[in-house]
């Protein structure tokens, strides 16, 4: 399934939560609910048409929902919904969530108000100006000769693996940031980074960048901080993996058909 948002649809969020009146068929508020939300929206506002033309906007977190309606976290309105409708809600989480944490100056605790700029924040004291916040992440799918690298968080569901992931740090390139986190987590070093491609992570405020790359040298340590456990994978021993629609599952995949297909670049093992 995969569901577009149609012109009398409004995202409603709770918290983190989007408001929905049926999971099954999924029903979200419409145009003729605006009375029940409208004078309680703490945030709103509305995309262009470029990104749907769509109506979004915050109901107070600690106040009972009108009856009928449900609140749904992001992952299962995925599930729910599909990529389209995933993207949207992200994208209006993201900015929601921005308004909301961009109250008071983060340099003067000044009153912060709309800006003339697009879609920024103005302090009304200095004169600050606070634009949307998108943090980068690396992904990576590590090979090593017809295996492939996956790795188990603490905080994954039981018995899930996936490929390695961590934040850019300020000052490095996104290859510098793929080498760091590998040897960090695994205590592995890789080369022949290559790009793969991207996905929008509203969990908050981030963006997945996905690389490929190969075992270097090294032995696999995991780090017992973020990473409980960590091995090289075949295609016949793979363990239970990410949702398919992830960008971490897309690169698992990749790495899947070019192994049958033996198109895949693959470490010489030497």
């Amino acid at each position: 399934m995969n569901i577009s948002l149609m012109p009398d649809d409004w995202l409603i969020f709770q918290k983190d939560m989007v408001l929905v009146k049926s999971k099954s068929p999924l029903i979200l508020p419409k145009a003729e609910d605006a009375p029940l939300f409208a004078d309680r929206l703490l945030f709103r506002g509305e995309l262009s048409a470029a990104r749907g033309g769509y109506l979004w906007g915050e109901y107070p977190p600690e106040e009972e929902l009108p009856w009928g309606f449900e609140p749904v976290g992001l992952r299962e309105l995925w599930a729910l919904g599909g990529d389209m409708l995933f993207q949207s809600a992200g994208t209006a989480f993201q900015f929601m969530d921005w308004q909301r944490s961009s109250r008071f100056c983060s340099r003067c605790g000044g009153p912060m108000v709309p800006a003339d700029e697009n879609r920024a924040f103005a302090c009304e004291k200095c004169g600050y100006l606070s634009y949307p916040i998108i943090t980068p992440a690396v992904i990576v799918a590590v090979t090593k000769e017809k295996k492939l690298l996956l790795a188990r968080s603490f905080h994954f569901p039981k018995g899930r693996y996936s490929v390695l992931a961590g934040f850019v740090e300020p000052g490095e390139s996104l290859e510098e940031a793929v080498r760091r986190e590998i040897f960090e987590e695994v205590s592995i070093k890789v080369r022949d980074v290559t790009y793969f491609g991207s996905q929008p992570w509203p969990f908050p405020h981030s963006i997945m960048l996905g690389f490929t790359a190969r075992w270097d040298e090294g032995e696999i340590t995991p780090d017992g901080k973020e990473i409980e456990d960590a091995g090289w994978y075949t295609p016949e021993t793979m363990p239970d993996m990410p949702p398919s629609n992830s960008i971490s599952r897309q690169l698992i995949n990749s790495w899947l058909e070019g192994v049958r297909k033996s198109n895949f670049p693959q470490d010489d093992g030497q």
